[in-house]
């Protein structure tokens, strides 16, 4: 199974303004949509996997957070894209879970679930604790956007070593493309 875990600010919607009360309209970042539609069409599974610390804060609650996630689910649709699943994790940033970041927990929530090792998952984002999180599992790492990721830490792996693309489009390019050439058959 080829597995895509996607995170979502900087990867498939633009970053929020800090301290955001609500979470507003979901709007897909320029391609995000079609980059789906292009993994999905080459047999990858895509799943999002978010931190959503306003629900420990307090900021909304999971209504708010299921209306966001069925906007995003439509316009997917519109596009011919589709995500398996949505995994987050729903703690403010001082509870110290588990969840994201270096620790992983959701992540190998979500490999547990699909049933696939790490070493074959692509893990997909513009943010630190998303790389993290993929690092920590032993995933293969992809980052996208142009954010600079400072003082952050990925254990075994300097940052100079993560594929980084300008945008989601030209990550699933290069990932379905390498697939399609490891699958091609040897020259005579």
């Amino acid at each position: 199974m080829k597995l895509a875990v996607l995170d979502r600010y900087g990867t498939l919607c633009a970053e929020p303004p800090p301290h955001t009360p609500r979470l507003g309209a979901w709007n897909a970042l320029p391609g995000a949509l079609e980059a789906v539609a292009r993994l999905n069409q080459a047999g990858w599974h895509a799943v999002l996997l978010t931190a959503q610390p306003g629900l420990g804060r307090g900021l909304y609650d999971c209504a708010a957070l299921n209306d966001y996630h069925r906007q995003m689910y439509k316009q997917m649709a519109a596009a011919g894209a589709k995500l398996d699943a949505v995994f987050f994790c729903p703690h403010a940033p001082d509870e110290r879970c588990d969840c994201y970041g270096p620790q992983a927990q959701l992540l190998r929530q979500v490999l547990e679930r699909f049933g696939v090792e790490a070493a074959k998952v692509a893990v997909i984002g513009s943010r630190g604790a998303h790389l993290q999180a993929g690092a920590a599992v032993g995933a293969r790492l992809y980052r996208v956007g142009t954010a600079a990721l400072t003082g952050v830490e990925l254990p075994d792996l300097p940052q100079a070593g993560i594929p980084a693309f300008p945008t989601l489009q030209d990550c699933v390019a290069a990932l379905v493309d390498e697939a399609h050439e490891c699958a091609a058959p040897a020259a005579a």
